[in-house]
């Protein structure tokens, strides 16, 4: 059963010393117009899909169990996917435990790079980027308030791009203008939520959210049917729910559409064993514009992710038989590159023409390629809000 349960007015709790602990609520004041909607009803996992192992959650005294059972990843995610939301929910960490609750996670790839992790430990030391609390790898936490194991800890996330704000047993932890934070601004703005389980054990009730309204607007890349590209060379091109897949010998694939400059583009990339590929932008009947390699191979002089012919990438962070995420930027002579969240590549050194149409390539003539849901939206690097 779905429990949806409507705020008064707006109150602020203040906490004493002679009040009840039960008494000691969340942080932030509550709109009479936000209606919380239950996450889990206590009695099993309906509306939650177990990712990796499902022996790694279970229901446990009207609570969701992380078990720790291996083998990692696994993490339970929610039904649908959520970008603007304040979200509720307590835990309680059983013995030694670390791991976390996940926000904005795509199906694949490190969700605590492409999404972000809002880091759970059972201790309350201070560590860099990851004590109890911190935003993992981004932000530690204003102050350590999390309790000792066996006792319950209350949480609320706002998340409402461009802040995050973050409260855990009433106090603020994290308040974050994410426009203004590197190692947030390109961070995905939709996903799912997850319970993440990394071997340790920990209790999760009372999971609750509100969604806010959406800001975000992309346009999808892949035309309708394979009628909407023109094509060159020999390979063999396949559409089907989202999916692109190539095959064969070298050839492209180029949109009939042409895209302005200044933009973002996302898409999910898969090969097969040294497959060989990418991306190109700007593509015009003169040139090819710049290529975005896919090339899952360290030891290659353009690994995935590369600039090809400009800017290699500096590291691999993809591998062949997974889908991984490309984030493209270009905006004039200036383009970075992202894979799996993290920053490969980057120049300010591309020549015009900036605009133009988008071509997927295909290169191994044994292996094949597959691009998943590409979208693109404008994209100002002083301003990234749109």
């Amino acid at each position: 059963m779905i429990r949806v349960t409507s705020y008064g007015a707006r109150v602020v709790f203040a906490v004493f010393v002679l009040i009840p602990s039960w008494f000691v609520m969340f942080s932030f004041a509550a709109d009479s117009e936000m209606k919380f909607t239950s996450l889990f009803n206590g009695r099993d996992l309906s509306g939650w899909t177990a990712m990796g192992n499902p022996n790694a959650f279970a229901v446990k005294n009207e609570c969701i169990l992380t078990t720790g059972a291996s083998p990692y990843p696994s993490w339970l995610r929610s039904e649908k996917e959520y970008e603007n939301f304040v979200l509720r929910f307590e835990y309680q960490t059983v013995g030694w435990y670390e791991g976390g609750f996940l926000l904005h996670a795509p199906l694949d790839g490190p969700a605590s790079k492409i999404g972000f992790k809002i880091h759970l430990r059972h201790d309350r030391h201070a560590l860099p980027l990851r004590s109890p609390g911190a935003i993992y790898d981004v932000a530690d936490p204003q102050k350590i308030v999390n309790k000792p194991s066996g006792q319950w800890n209350q949480c609320e996330i706002l998340c409402d791009w461009p802040t995050l704000r973050v409260t855990m047993n009433g106090e603020v932890i994290h308040d974050i203008d994410m426009n203004q934070k590197e190692d947030l601004r390109y961070r995905l703005r939709r996903g799912f939520i997850g319970i993440q389980n990394i071997g340790c054990q920990a209790l999760f009730r009372c999971i609750e959210i509100c969604e806010l309204p959406d800001k975000e607007t992309w346009q999808p890349v892949l035309p309708a049917s394979l009628d909407g590209f023109t094509y060159e060379g020999e390979s063999q091109w396949h559409l089907e729910n989202g999916i692109l897949t190539a095959r064969g010998k070298l050839g492209h694939a180029i949109t009939k559409q042409a895209f302005e400059d200044g933009f973002e583009l996302q898409v999910w990339a898969k090969t097969n064993g040294n497959g060989n590929g990418g991306v190109l932008c700007r593509w015009t009947e003169s040139g090819r514009g710049f290529e975005v390699q896919v090339f899952n191979t360290p030891d290659s002089t353009n690994p995935t992710g590369s600039i090809y012919g400009v800017a290699p990438a500096d590291k691999i962070c993809s591998a062949d038989e997974q889908w991984f995420l490309m984030q493209i930027f270009a905006n004039g002579s200036r383009a970075m590159i992202r894979i799996n969240g993290e920053n490969v590549a980057e120049t300010d050194q591309l020549q015009s023409p900036f605009q133009g149409h988008i071509a997927f390539q295909q290169h191994t003539p044994n292996g094949f390629i597959q691009f998943r849901n590409p979208r693109i939206k404008k994209w100002n690097e002083s301003n990234p809000s749109n």
